[in-house]
């Protein structure tokens, strides 16, 4: 077997395409060049050894040499990001984009490949591609990509930078590094600035519950059809939820660390009954059509309040699946519903809201209705 051969069984998932597809002087400078320096620092080893995830100290420079002008994001929360910053660097997504974006995002962007990412369990890009389609930078965050991938990358001559996007409050100064990568420095700065203001208002408003000795809500984050998957609390998945004023009921024994990243853990009816949440939020359309008239559910509180809460879901989904930069609106859009007795919370203009932010981060201009409209978890 080729040294070529070897490393790609090691690296790419099932049902790629064939090397054949590669262009020949690609494909010819691949096997001599790349594989030859792979050999030489040792990374062609055994199956069990490019598996095993041993710990790395993950990067923390980040060089590019000329401003980038093709680009792949690593995992869905960087694809989105980049969407923001740069969609026409965007060299191809990690999984089929949302049919929902179709009328925001253009149809250029809306046809680039799909290429896969390292994101979920055991999702790993299709390297035949990635490689052929030439990327000038890679972008990865620590919140989804082991450091040894990283390595791989950059010692195929591919310059790797990091961003961090572990929790809401990264995303001020990761979109000013993005910015900075991408030659659009400018715009970074105008995206971080808004976003930090989201912040420091959701901070404020959480402060002021708290003073006025507004007892939170707990909020329980339904997701799968049937409602019975849930999130840990401190999961980068349900974050949301205390941004937004709220308590997630749902607390993981510490051997469940491993859920904060992954994520949907399943929980059965009896343990949501003993909870009893004041709310439920969820994604799921088609649990949120039938949740009314699930008779096992007629038990909780919000169900006989009629506090179940659609998310908005256009041109992505705001509260989770990917944990995008759109948690942020989301939060906002959830403390109104939970808190409508509070005046400075009750007037928030979020319809308002929401159009500036499809025009600063997707450019794309959203008349008053369309906006009420995505915010009731329709599309355009």
């Amino acid at each position: 077997m080729s040294a070529y051969s070897f490393f790609l069984r090691q690296v790419k998932p099932h049902n790629m395409p064939h090397r054949k597809d590669l262009h020949p002087s690609f494909l010819r400078f691949f096997k001599s060049g790349v594989i030859t320096t792979l050999v030489c620092l040792g990374l062609l080893q055994n199956t069990q050894a490019l598996s095993a995830q041993t710990a790395q100290p993950t990067p923390k420079n980040c060089t590019v040499d000329a401003e980038a002008a093709r680009v792949y994001g690593a995992n869905p929360i960087v694809t989105y990001l980049l969407v923001a910053m740069a969609p026409e660097k965007l060299i191809g997504w990690n999984f089929p984009p949302a049919p929902q974006a179709k009328n925001v995002f253009a149809d250029e962007l809306m046809d680039k490949p799909i290429i896969g990412g390292w994101f979920g369990q055991g999702r790993t890009p299709n390297m035949e591609v990635l490689l052929a389609s030439k990327p000038d930078l890679i972008v990865m965050s620590g919140a989804m990509v082991h450091a040894n991938r990283q390595a791989m990358l950059q010692k195929l001559g591919i310059p790797v930078c990091n961003l961090h996007l572990d929790t809401l409050e990264d995303y001020p100064q990761d979109l000013r590094n993005l910015g900075k990568w991408l030659g659009k420095t400018e715009r970074g700065e105008m995206l971080a600035q808004k976003f930090a203001q989201l912040l420091q208002r959701q901070k404020r408003l959480k402060a002021l519950l708290q003073q006025r000795n507004v007892t939170p809500k707990t909020v329980y984050y339904a997701e799968d059809p049937n409602g019975l998957a849930t999130e840990c609390r401190g999961s980068i998945h349900a974050e949301t939820l205390p941004w937004a004023g709220a308590l997630n009921p749902h607390q993981c024994p510490a051997d469940q660390g491993k859920y904060s990243r992954f994520g949907k853990v399943e929980i059965n009816i009896e343990q949501l009954l003993k909870y009893d949440p004041d709310a439920i939020v969820t994604q799921e359309k088609a649990f949120y059509d039938k949740v009314y008239l699930m008779p096992a559910w007629q038990g909780l509180q919000a169900v006989r309040n009629k506090l179940i809460f659609l998310a908005p879901q256009t041109p992505f989904r705001w509260l989770d699946r990917p944990p995008s930069f759109m948690r942020i609106l989301a939060a906002q859009w959830l403390m109104q519903k939970l808190y409508p007795q509070v005046r400075e919370i009750a007037e928030l203009d979020t319809v308002a809201e929401t159009q500036e932010i499809f025009q600063l981060f997707f450019q794309t201009a959203l008349s008053r209705e369309q906006a009420q409209s995505i915010l009731q978890g329709n599309t355009l």
